[in-house]
């Protein structure tokens, strides 16, 4: 225990401050006699963590009772009082986000004596140092291009737009937190921009962005936590994070506390909240766990990336196209070692605004170095990619065959499909070269539809966005047997088709010279070559 009942300056006896509210301060004390203040808040460990980190951008995430909006208070507070004539800039999605929160925490600590100015209309709070700590919604990020800050502070991150935390970066430019670099005689030191313009060199910068949210599967994961230089777990967390070392920042840095770190929490508090409560619910909001967040499709995932190396030019080769015209078009390229039973997805091509021409050169370019008779199967494609809606018309899978390739459509079951890539990943069946960047954003970003507790009518369909690469590799996984080890070898004709399986809707697979009327009376695979052929 610390004595706050004495001035360590005077020694006088100390009263409680009245707050910015017109309450007492809930942590502030002055001086009864010299105009002392004193600011009793003492973190908890994983709270003086947070306070202690240097890096530029940190992210404060944890379960509910964690003490995430004290600790961001505090870092408010004590950047504002060491930069004189900065801005702060503290947001949420919608403004019942902060103003419920750290708004009202400040409001019901802040010393009064401290505050020079105030607008209700404008939402700004102005200190006597002239530092400005303002409060926005972040509901648009186009709303954030005017500012000049020397701080940020995102209120549940995760309800927020990605677009909100780049935009934040580039207004975090103001030179007020940051001291010049100075001479051998003491004077500032500068460096010429193009135009020569001169700029001082910041010898110390403390700009900061702290990022505050409950665990989620979206760009809090992805951007943030799985980004950061390094991640400080407090308490009981369950997760265990494989980073991608090509995405790792420097500049972001995550601590992650499950609910169990506060100690002033009540009696009884976590077994009340989690009583009734699903898994998935207690191992986010009390465990906080990001693997676990609701609807994280493949929550095994990232565990399967791996350093790329030389592929074996022996192992066979499968590869699966989504295509896009507007929107991206992949193609997932995968090898098969069949001796250990697993699949290498070693490559992940990505475009857009390219017609089929310019895609199937794209597709002939990086196919050029597999094997003549390594492919295990012929191309495959989105199956809506090779539906023709009349006789007349030709399928997309059609005008590749213009350009020899000849895809075979892709598995329809998106349970299916999902189910077996889940395995894949949870038996260690599949590994992913960690140059894949963008198929690995896609599986850390990939989930459900949202639900809450109340919620009976939620979908268990997966959003229908941003997964590209993962129908690509859902497909491909959908082709291969359960066990990698058990490859089947079937009789490929010229198109590529295994003419030892039954052939349906053959026509569609053809090209329009070959076409005849259709036929479904194929007595054996021999027939349909010879109808293929004109023998």
């Amino acid at each position: 225990m610390r004595d706050f009942s004495h001035c360590p300056r005077c020694g006088a006896f100390t009263r409680p401050a009245r707050a910015f509210s017109g309450a007492a301060s809930e942590f502030w004390l002055e001086c009864s006699r010299c105009n002392t203040y004193i600011n009793t808040y003492i973190p908890q460990e994983h709270q003086e963590a947070v306070h202690r980190d240097s890096h530029r951008y940190v992210g404060n995430f944890g379960g509910y009772g964690t003490g995430k909006t004290t600790t961001s208070r505090e870092e408010v507070l004590k950047h504002a009082f060491i930069t004189p004539k900065g801005n702060t800039l503290i947001g949420a999605n919608v403004a019942s986000q902060y103003e419920q929160t750290i708004k009202r925490d400040l409001e019901a600590d802040l010393p009064a004596d401290f505050v020079a100015d105030y607008s209700t209309q404008k939402a700004y709070i102005d200190l006597i140092n002239g530092h400005r700590i303002m409060f926005r919604p972040f509901d648009d990020p186009d709303k954030l291009r005017s500012y000049n800050l020397s701080m940020f502070v995102i209120i549940e991150a995760s309800e927020t737009k990605a677009e909100v935390m780049t935009q934040l970066k580039t207004r975090l430019r103001n030179t007020a937190a940051g001291v010049p670099k100075r001479d051998t005689n003491g004077e500032i030191v500068y460096k010429l921009t193009k135009n020569k313009v001169p700029v001082p060199v910041m010898e110390y910068d403390w700009r900061k962005g702290i990022i505050e949210s409950n665990p989620d599967a979206g760009w809090v994961r992805s951007e943030i936590l799985m980004a950061s230089e390094k991640i400080v777990k407090h308490g009981k967390i369950l997760d265990n994070y494989v980073q991608v070392p090509s995405e790792i920042d420097p500049a972001i840095s995550s601590h992650v506390a499950s609910t169990d770190v506060n100690a002033f929490l009540p009696e009884g508090f976590i077994q009340e909240l989690i009583k009734n409560k699903p898994a998935w619910w207690v191992n986010r909001y009390i465990f906080s766990s990001f693997s676990y967040a609701e609807g994280l499709v493949y929550p095994s995932a990232m565990k399967a990336v791996i350093p790329d190396f030389k592929i074996n030019p022996g192992w066979r080769r499968i590869v699966a196209h989504d295509y896009g015209l507007s929107d991206t078009a992949t193609f997932v390229f995968g090898a098969v070692d069949e001796h250990e039973g697993i699949l290498y997805i070693y490559k992940d091509v990505r475009t857009n605004n390219r017609n089929v021409e310019e895609l199937a050169a794209l597709f002939h370019e990086h196919c050029a170095d597999i094997p003549i008779g390594a492919w295990i199967c012929q191309p495959i494609i989105d199956p809506k990619s090779a539906t023709k809606r009349d006789y007349d018309k030709k399928t997309l899978g059609d005008h590749y065959a213009e350009y020899g390739i000849f895809f075979k459509p892709g598995h329809v079951g998106l349970d299916a499909r999902i189910y077996r890539l889940n395995t894949y990943f949870e038996t260690g069946r599949i590994k992913i070269f960690e140059s894949c960047t963008g198929l690995i954003k896609e599986l850390k970003d990939y989930k459900f539809k949202p639900r809450t507790l109340d919620d009976t009518g939620w979908s268990d369909k997966p959003e229908d966005k941003n997964n590209h690469s993962i129908n690509a590799l859902e497909w491909i996984c959908m082709e291969l047997p359960a066990d990698p080890r058990k490859l089947s070898y079937g009789i490929l004709n010229r198109h590529g088709e295994d003419v030892t399986k039954p052939r349906t809707e053959v026509d569609d697979w053809l090209p329009n010279a070959l076409r005849d009327e259709p036929r479904d009376d194929y007595e054996t695979p021999f027939d349909m070559v010879d109808y293929i052929f004109g023998g």
